[in-house]
């Protein structure tokens, strides 16, 4: 299929879905309703090119988001089962490919709420069709779903109830893909703070302040991290760039234990059968097996374990001088006593960002530490070749010659 046969079958889609929503939906239909389509297609479609997916691939995506709630227009629960044959319909009577169709139908089945996602694209779908739960205007979204809820299924809640059934959903909800933990990661958080407010009150979601307004009014002495998405992506990318130079600098050492055991595992033989007979050689092979035992001793020095303590005393977390998140510091504790320790942690922001930045400052120190010690190995072994070489000749020339 070309790229115009593509625009014709995705526009055709659009204007099929106008009428049939706008036609066969109710008035009571307030969350399930054409906007709500179109918001879905079009965070599909930002999703999918944010991740770098083919035209054929954000085709599927836009088609299955147009028709993923057309089953509302004949039934409320199970709707999805109906979404697909609506489209099978549509597509086969427009002559799409079968095998196009059914990639289709498996999108539109994978927003069914307890589906889980075998794919990237169901993946994306389903981030598509909960972003709502990422925008500043979910308790719009969230007054409109209790009325139908209320008018179809006759689930009547009060408010204490209703934002505690869906503070648990939230809570326990997480989007699938990068691109949309990036995009809709931040308010969700926000909007899950103001369900967990609203879940013990009867104030009203407008009066809660736990939005990021209010976040960038009251900022966090260690620089706006939780406010700020370019300094959350700073932090993740120094983190992950400081474990990926770790590994590096492990790799490095390992390269040079091998090496230089190698070397000695040579030359201690030759060393005892030969030099004996040749004393000339006695002073290079003596060079060459130093230069391997310093170069070892300072390559193991890089790989060393750091000292850890295992515990973290109450005190410590309390006062935000604590590191939770690194294994050596808890792994002695009680799981009560970390459970109680992570939970001050993050309850905290600041807490939280100054754990954040401890991570990071000590990952930076070890590693500082590995790339010294390393230099210095490979600077011994550079030199200490060199050397035995410089000292195998003049030995040669004198002893020899």
């Amino acid at each position: 299929m070309n790229k115009m046969a593509e625009k014709t079958i995705i526009s055709a889609a659009e204007h099929y879905i106008t009428a049939l929503l706008k036609e066969k939906l109710t008035e009571d239909h307030r969350y399930h309703s054409l906007q709500h389509t179109f918001k879905v297609r079009d965070a599909a479609l930002e999703l999918g090119k944010s991740m770098g997916l083919e035209d054929e691939a954000l085709e599927l995506l836009g088609l299955a988001a147009l028709f993923h709630d057309t089953g509302f227009t004949e039934t409320y629960e199970g709707h999805e089962a109906i979404s697909g044959q609506i489209a099978q319909a549509f597509l086969e009577g427009h002559g799409y490919p079968p095998e196009k169709i059914e990639k289709v139908l498996l999108l539109i089945d994978a927003t069914f709420p307890a589906k889980h996602p075998s794919s990237t694209l169901e993946q994306v779908i389903k981030d598509a069709d909960l972003s709502n739960l990422g925008s500043d205007t979910y308790f719009d979204t969230l007054k409109d779903l209790r009325y139908e809820w209320a008018v179809f299924l006759n689930q009547v809640y009060d408010d204490k109830e209703w934002y505690k059934l869906n503070f648990k959903f939230v809570k326990e909800h997480e989007y699938f893909t990068p691109a949309a933990k990036e995009l809709f990661g931040f308010q969700a958080e926000v909007n899950r703070e103001k369900l967990k407010a609203l879940r013990k009150s009867q104030v009203k979601p407008e009066k809660i302040k736990t939005d990021k307004k209010k976040v960038e009014k009251e900022p966090s002495k260690f620089g706006h991290i939780a406010s700020s998405k370019s300094a959350q992506m700073m932090f993740k990318t120094a983190l992950r760039n400081h474990l990926d130079l770790s590994n590096l600098a492990d790799n490095k050492a390992n390269i040079m234990l091998s090496v230089n055991a190698l070397i000695i595992t040579i030359v201690m033989p030759l060393a005892a059968s030969y030099v004996k007979s040749n004393l000339y050689l006695l002073v290079p092979m003596g060079t060459l097996l130093a230069t391997c035992l310093l170069s070892m001793i300072f390559a193991t020095l890089a790989t060393r374990p750091i000292k850890m303590m295992g515990y973290t005393s109450r005190d410590l977390i309390d006062s935000g001088r604590s590191n939770l998140f690194f294994f050596g510091n808890f792994y002695k504790m009680t799981f009560t006593e970390y459970q109680e320790g992570m939970q001050e942690v993050v309850s905290n922001d600041e807490n939280l960002e100054g754990a954040i930045m401890r991570d990071l400052y000590y990952l930076g120190h070890s590693l500082g530490r590995k790339y010294y010690q390393l230099r210095v190995c490979y600077t011994i072994f550079m030199w200490g070749v060199i050397a035995t070489v410089i000292v195998f000749g003049i030995s040669y020339s004198l002893f020899v010659l």
